[in-house]
């Protein structure tokens, strides 16, 4: 008796685990084409329903454009009563698109102005200064704001510390995606401009691959990667970029160990 109770918990136990595996296969994201039917598994005591109607009545019926949105909160219930999780449903057109396999160019302007580098400034008296040095800002780095003024590119910093007059600035900037303070004095150097010692970068260019394009909006997609810092190596956070034809001059051959000659 205790061995068949034994096995009894074990079965039922091996069940609920199985049930419990099959909800948490549920996706929580599905894109279909408009017209598409979406299909459900379907097994004991689960049910999925739309604003409280259920899914198969919504398939059924006549209306079905009208009922359903381009985006759709779908519930999944245990017995029609107990909610369980919830399934964004996206309906997407249909598309015809172009393959492409065109080298395409691109240049990314980043979030702010990235430090790329350091250096002494030798000012009016002689001397070499290094105004950056107990402000904390390392390369890799992005100044986004300085007096609370925004800093959109490179010749935006240079006009915003010349206007400074040597007065101390307030830079706020990002490091390890988090926003930090500091303060900078500018120094005037030698050709009577006021500067703070920081090498800077506000863009960066590259190519890719055309992917596809969609004639009727114009669209396009390109496979991509992340962006590197040609000088720091750290990622490039994108504010905005362009696209731009480019064309190819020459090709180098890589080789094994060394795909591109450095």
């Amino acid at each position: 008796m205790k061995k068949a109770l034994k096995i009894f918990i074990i079965v039922f136990l091996l069940f609920i685990y199985i049930y419990v595996c099959k909800i948490d296969s549920i996706p929580s994201n599905i894109i279909i084409y408009k017209k598409d039917n979406i299909n459900f598994e379907k097994f004991f005591g689960i049910s999925y329903t739309i604003e409280n109607k259920k899914v198969d009545t919504i398939l059924a019926s006549s209306n079905f454009e009208d009922e359903l949105q381009k985006e759709n909160i779908l519930q999944v219930k245990l017995f029609d009563k107990i909610p369980i999780k919830d399934i964004t449903v996206n309906i997407i057109e249909q598309a015809t698109v172009i393959p492409g396999g065109q080298i395409s160019g691109l240049k990314l302007y980043t979030n702010g102005v990235m430090i790329v580098g350091k250096s002494e400034i030798k000012s009016e008296d002689g001397k070499y200064y290094k105004p950056y040095e107990n402000s904390n800002i390392q390369e890799g780095d992005r100044i986004t704001k300085i007096n609370d003024e925004d800093v959109q590119n490179t010749k935006n910093l240079i006009d915003i510390v010349n206007k400074s007059n040597g007065e101390k600035l307030k830079i706020e900037f990002i490091k390890s995606n988090e926003v930090k303070l500091t303060e900078i004095v500018p120094v005037k150097a030698q050709d009577k401009n006021y500067k703070i010692g920081l090498w800077v970068r506000d863009s960066n260019a590259g190519i890719g691959t055309l992917s596809f394009y969609e004639p009727s909006t114009g669209n396009f997609a390109a496979l991509g990667h992340g962006i590197t810092d040609i000088d720091t190596g750290d990622l490039v956070e994108i504010a905005d970029g362009e696209f731009l034809t480019t064309q190819i001059i020459s090709i180098e051959k890589g080789r094994k160990g060394n795909p591109r000659k450095n």
